[in-house]
């Protein structure tokens, strides 16, 4: 400051010219897309890992409710379970779950949700991403699911066969598609 003008020190300052300010506009409208893209990354990769927790969670319960028929009434009681609705062997169902309805009706229905079509003894999930999820079934993207018995490979089903297990079995592939 000593040995400098004091029209100099007071002078009014330079702003942003117009092409610093269409720079940081860029920059700021690049980092806002990229921030966006991964927050739909994130939403896809969520319902995706949601959907597999709960489909653990459900084999455990089936596989509880078996041990527990098996050591109760032995192995020929397994067969009640096949076709069963897998959640009333939960503690409290996940608060997504609406009962009992018609697959028929799908599209009416909220996406994230579940619920048991019991004319088809089948257990639904109704997809949110539906752009990023991928089935051959036609009309609203879902993913079925049917309480199965397993047999040795090879047998059928029968008296003659023991059951090896149970599990909660998705009826047609389906695929998430993340970047």
């Amino acid at each position: 400051m000593i040995g400098k003008n004091p029209a100099e020190i007071l002078s009014p300052q330079r702003g942003f010219s117009l092409f610093e300010m269409v720079v940081v506009v860029l920059l700021i409208g690049v980092l806002m897309s990229m921030a966006i893209d991964r927050m739909l990354q994130l939403q896809i990769s969520s319902e995706r890992i949601s959907v597999q927790q709960m489909l653990g969670v459900l084999n455990s319960a089936v596989n509880l409710q078996a041990a527990e028929r098996v050591v109760e009434q032995g192995l020929d009681s397994l067969t009640a379970l096949e076709n069963t609705n897998p959640m009333q062997y939960l503690q409290a169902p996940p608060y997504n779950y609406l009962g009992i309805r018609d697959d028929n009706a799908a599209g009416r229905y909220p996406a994230k949700s579940w619920y048991y079509d019991a004319e088809q003894n089948m257990l639904v999930y109704t997809v949110k991403n539906t752009d990023y999820f991928s089935t051959g079934l036609a009309g609203t993207p879902r993913i079925r699911l049917r309480v199965t018995l397993i047999y040795p490979q090879g047998a059928q089903p029968g008296r003659n066969n023991p059951v090896r297990g149970i599990n909660v079995k998705t009826l047609e592939p389906y695929s998430w598609k993340l970047n």
